[in-house]
């Protein structure tokens, strides 16, 4: 998975955090995906409110971080 290139293009700088924790929390199956995106949506509305292409981005480089992800197959 590209994080570099996912937070380049969905949020327009290399910021790659916010795709990291989306595939990390997939890989480890620590929570219902749905669920950590509804949890992280209202986060960054809560710090982002009056930036909402911030929140958009964030949640595009996350959801796209957890679909691209692959497990490791032995």
């Amino acid at each position: 998975m590209d994080a570099e290139g996912i937070s380049e293009d969905a949020l327009g700088r290399n910021l790659p955090n916010t795709p990291m924790l989306g595939a990390i929390v997939k890989i480890i199956n620590i929570m219902d995906k749905d669920f950590f995106l509804e949890n992280m949506k209202g986060s960054f509305k809560h710090k982002f409110a009056h930036k909402p292409e911030v929140i958009d981005g964030n949640m595009k480089a996350l959801a796209r971080a957890m679909e691209e992800v692959r497990k490791y197959e032995r």
